[in-house]
């Protein structure tokens, strides 16, 4: 039986220029990806919650229009294969546990796949191979292209839609219907406002676990609309035809640099103050966690979006400073949708306990903290407004 231990560690495409810099990079940071500290709470209970749960639609939706008979899967970037972990964790969570499926991995790191295939080598149906998908996609067929941990952010644009190309040319050739998931880094995320107005720039790692200088590498963010028209003209150069394609951000207030704050130092630290909400040792600055709306340049959808949001995520946090008796620098009350009023009559089930101090510890902050993910995860709009913007495209390749 396979022990499933998810493990977010990537390894990532770069420029031919940089290749070698980078790749030491990585191999800096591999260190920092295994580290048990990187597990904290916003990933086990946010992002991998989050990832886990959009994958599985995606999953559920391949079965209830396409019907195939097991999953064949390309992971890009694939690391130690913890995107295999990931569908399989996705396929559980759909009940759908006992799915055949075969995973390809696909790294450019000779090293990295020597590893992989050893941790793997009892699974007969994870394999692991050398390639760099922006030249060369494999010709087997496959149900799902998958990406996780931004690959497709290290390559240029003109990169991306010719690797995209190659897979919807994949996808026509063998007659299947494919997913195919785009991982990037999202261009609006609160954490880089003063990066909005550029499209790709140097990304520092300054979050790695070692506290060492991490040098810059060049990276591509995303609005919604841009990767979109990328997988729709590469679709179209193919002859193939999207069935549709959907858009989630992830880690909106959570990314990692809003603690290292590199790239916005005017916000409050919101990971490391909602790991505190989750730790029953810490008392957390209810005030702190207040988001102001960011002011800089950005479509109106986006600048409309974090306006509405920031409403409804300061409305949590005064709920729950009032129910502990402190008063916040909130003027506005408004009221909530119905999937996050129920935290006020949560709450006040427990007000027989509102004086006691470990109270707010172990039951106010990290019910709170539910309640945030869930108004984030639920309100996302796919915009490109998070650490990572995840785009899924089904593309029908039988016509």
């Amino acid at each position: 039986m396979i022990r499933y231990i998810l493990v977010d560690t990537r390894y990532i495409f770069m420029s031919n220029s940089v290749y070698i810099e980078n790749q030491e990079q990585y191999k800096k940071a591999v260190n920092h990806y295994l580290s048990p500290n990187r597990k904290d709470s916003v990933k086990t209970q946010w992002e991998e919650k989050f990832s886990i749960s959009v994958i599985g639609n995606a999953i559920k939706h391949l079965e209830e229009t396409y019907s195939p008979k097991s999953l064949r899967i390309m992971d890009f970037g694939c690391g130690l294969g913890e995107g295999f972990i990931l569908v399989q964790n996705a396929l559980e969570s759909i009940n759908l546990a006992d799915k055949q499926v075969s995973y390809l991995g696909l790294d450019n790191s000779q090293d990295m796949v020597n590893v992989a295939s050893e941790q793997w080598e009892s699974s007969p149906n994870v394999k692991f191979q050398v390639n760099d998908f922006r030249y060369e996609i494999p010709e087997q067929p496959s149900e799902i292209y998958l990406s996780c941990g931004v690959p497709y952010s290290h390559l240029t644009q003109a990169e991306a839609r010719g690797s995209l190309e190659q897979i919807c040319q994949r996808i026509k050739q063998n007659k299947t219907k494919s997913l195919i998931v785009v991982d990037v880094l999202g261009r609006y995320s609160i954490e880089w406002v003063t990066k909005w107005q550029e499209s790709r720039w140097e990304y520092r790692m300054s979050f790695v676990a070692d506290g060492k200088e991490q040098k810059p590498m060049m990276m591509t963010c995303y609005y919604a609309p841009d990767i979109q028209q990328i997988i729709e003209e590469a679709a179209q150069k193919e002859n193939c035809q999207i069935q549709k394609i959907e858009f989630c951000d992830r880690s909106i207030m959570a990314g990692r640099h809003t603690s290292t704050l590199e790239y916005n130092p005017n916000i409050p630290p919101y990971r490391h103050l909602i790991n505190s909400l989750y730790n029953s040792e810490e008392t957390t600055d209810f005030q702190e966690l207040i988001l102001t709306p960011p002011s800089e340049t950005a479509p109106s959808e986006v600048t409309e979006f974090f306006g509405t949001f920031s409403r409804m995520w300061n409305q949590l946090i005064k709920e729950a400073a009032e129910f502990c008796s402190e008063e916040l620098e909130i003027s506005e009350t408004i009221e909530l949708p119905e999937s996050l009023a129920g935290f006020r009559e949560e709450l006040s089930q427990f007000k027989d306990n509102k004086q006691d101090k470990s109270f707010r510890a172990h039951v106010v902050e990290p019910t709170l903290a539910n309640y945030l993910y869930e108004l984030e995860s639920t309100f996302q709009p796919g915009l490109g407004v998070g650490h990572t913007l995840i785009a899924l495209a089904y593309v029908d390749g039988t016509k």
